[in-house]
């Protein structure tokens, strides 16, 4: 019994991860080796919260994925993949991303609810990491066919996923002339780990070298893991037992809520699925501290999430954001003044409307010509790739600048389409 609920142990013989589903020594030791040299060491606290938070994504009707840590050779990103892995068990929970499709369906199926390690996501060939990716994430093996040429049921799960490598998932795809789409950045969030004062770490805890403090915490997870995970799952089916779901819900939302609100620029979907992403590791994190299960502060776990959460925002939009504030300020300028004066879809006679543009409850849309006046020139491409980058224009087939304008406007012509509430709501710096 865990809780209220009747389970099945985690059985350590066997083939495959499952062998090493194993518990050495107790959380008490795991805290002090280990959960105590993650304080002030915002990455490890990440990578510790990341394999605590399988079991909550049921619970929160959450998605499978995690964050992809990248770095250069020895900057620690091993060692993450070794915390996040003592979590549930032994080392041997670390696997290679040149696992066949089969064996990554097959582990992941093993550790459903618990943490998936990947590592040196550079040995896997570029295709197969973009099918890879989303099968982690989605949680469902391909379909395939039995000896009687009927449907086999196919394997699920739901798993939170850590990986490193020396290259980003974008940089890997870019091998085979593939985009890095949405879909890939917010189930595997890429994360600079080199980048600490001491390549991963910020705090050696008295160690006199990086090199020494790896070393000593790889020491640890040899003879501490599988603990953690444990004490943690009983503890959740203990809150949950008390119809606490949607209050741990609540928080997640509210943290990533306000993460999101302080945001120079409006958010988009993408934003807002990585801000929950970040605001589920920041819950498991507190909440495994409030049990007294790691040893650090329980703000510290929420902290290392928001942080993390803006750097990726500041990697993502950083750059466009420099060059779309000029630009947004034009557009805030035209619109304040001209908005009012473009012809209202729903108004009668929308077939006259003036060349100025016209304007719906949520879009504006608008001519070359009047664009070429809000962006005299060449400046007018200029800008509209930039709108673009920040999701403020809305694009046309194959991301172009200009889109086929609705059916209320004669002709359809192609206009640029722009998105009211978030030129709106994006602040310009």
């Amino acid at each position: 019994m865990i809780g209220a609920q009747k389970v099945l142990p985690m059985l350590a013989e066997g083939h495959g991860p499952s062998r090493h589903l194993t518990e050495l020594g107790t959380v008490a030791s795991w805290r002090a080796s280990i959960g105590e040299n993650c304080r002030n060491n915002p990455l490890m606290i990440l990578a510790v919260s990341l394999a605590l938070s399988g079991p909550l994504l049921a619970v929160l009707n959450a998605d499978g994925g995690g964050l992809h840590f990248r770095g250069t050779s020895s900057s620690g990103k091993t060692t993450l993949l070794r915390i996040a892995a003592s979590v549930w068990g032994s080392r041997g929970l670390i696997g290679q991303w040149r696992a066949t499709s089969n064996g990554l369906e097959g582990t992941a199926k093993a550790l459903n609810d618990m943490v998936l390690a990947l590592d040196e996501i550079a040995e896997i060939a570029p295709r197969a990491l973009h099918e890879a990716i989303y099968m982690l994430a989605n949680g469902r093996a391909k379909s395939r066919m039995t000896k009687d040429a009927t449907l086999a049921e196919a394997a699920s799960w739901r798993l939170a996923l850590i990986s490193s490598g020396e290259i980003s998932v974008e940089e890997k795809l870019k091998e085979a002339r593939l985009d890095a789409m949405i879909g890939h950045e917010v189930r595997l969030i890429d994360i600079e780990a080199d980048t600490r004062t001491y390549g991963v770490f910020d705090d050696l805890h008295g160690a006199p070298s990086a090199a020494a403090f790896a070393d000593a915490l790889r020491a640890a997870t040899e003879q501490h893991y599988g603990a953690l995970g444990r004490a943690f799952v009983r503890k959740l089916s203990k809150l949950l037992s008390a119809s606490s779901a949607e209050r741990v819900d609540r928080v997640v939302r509210s943290h990533a809520d306000a993460w999101v609100k302080a945001l120079p620029s409006a958010p988009d979907g993408q934003i807002q699925r990585v801000a929950r992403r970040f605001a589920i590791l920041a819950v498991s994190g507190a909440l495994a501290t409030k049990w007294d299960l790691t040893g650090w502060e329980e703000k510290d776990a929420i902290e290392a999430a928001r942080t993390a959460f803006l750097d990726w925002y500041e990697r993502r939009f950083g750059e466009k954001r420099d060059a779309a504030d000029t630009v947004v300020t034009c557009l805030k300028s035209f619109l304040d003044d001209e908005l009012a004066k473009l012809h209202h879809l729903r108004t009668t006679g929308s077939a006259l409307a003036p060349i100025e543009g016209w304007r719906d409850d949520t879009r504006a849309y608008l001519p070359p010509e009047t664009w070429s006046k809000i962006y005299p020139g060449i400046e007018g491409s200029e800008a509209a790739k930039a709108l673009l980058d920040m999701h403020l224009l809305v694009p046309g087939d194959n991301g172009r600048p200009m889109r086929k304008s609705p059916r209320a406007i004669p002709g359809r012509p192609r206009l640029y389409t722009v998105n009211l509430e978030r030129v709106d709501a994006y602040k310009v710096v």
